[in-house]
């Protein structure tokens, strides 16, 4: 299946979470999950359950890595920025899968990973068929510097972040 990406130019609305987040797109809201990236969450949802579980720890322990994530996600991510939006399709819950591209022309998304605050999101255990394979090894790369080095969540939290990124 071939996705073709479509660019916007888009207003930040509002960081639900480090991977969610509403923007408006010729005046209309839309919902984009950050394609190709997954951060720890922020609200008790059937994704963190999945987590816990997955991962052995606690609801208060999890929610700790998604809020600590979404305020770094607010670092970079401000209400009224005008950022460009380069979008890959629907994702499963509907949401508009894309790529943040900030002002200064840095990916939000490839930061998010290299900060250490993401992980490379995998279907299954492999890529998602969306993203090409140029993209999804620079994604991998980025991860596996971060977590050598201790950035971000994989520092005080690296047990986590190994299960949440397998």
């Amino acid at each position: 299946m071939t996705v073709f990406a479509e660019t916007y130019q888009a207003t930040i609305i509002k960081v639900t979470d480090g991977d969610t987040v509403w923007v408006k797109v010729y005046g209309k809201k839309v919902k984009l999950k950050l394609f190709n990236m997954s951060m720890p969450k922020k609200y008790l949802l059937r994704k963190m359950s999945k987590d816990v579980e997955m991962c052995h720890t606690a609801y208060k322990q999890m929610r700790k890595l998604g809020l600590l994530a979404t305020k770094h996600a607010k670092t970079m991510l401000y209400k009224g920025e005008h950022v460009t939006v380069i979008t890959k399709g629907k994702g499963y819950y509907g949401r508009t899968l894309a790529f943040i591209i900030l002002p200064d022309g840095t990916n939000y998304n490839e930061k998010e990973v290299a900060d250490g605050y993401a992980c490379v999101y995998k279907w299954h255990g492999h890529k998602s068929r969306e993203l090409s394979w140029g993209e999804f090894e620079k994604l991998e790369r980025l991860m596996e510097r971060a977590k050598e080095e201790g950035k971000g969540l994989w520092g005080e939290y690296r047990e986590i972040m190994e299960c949440l990124c397998e």
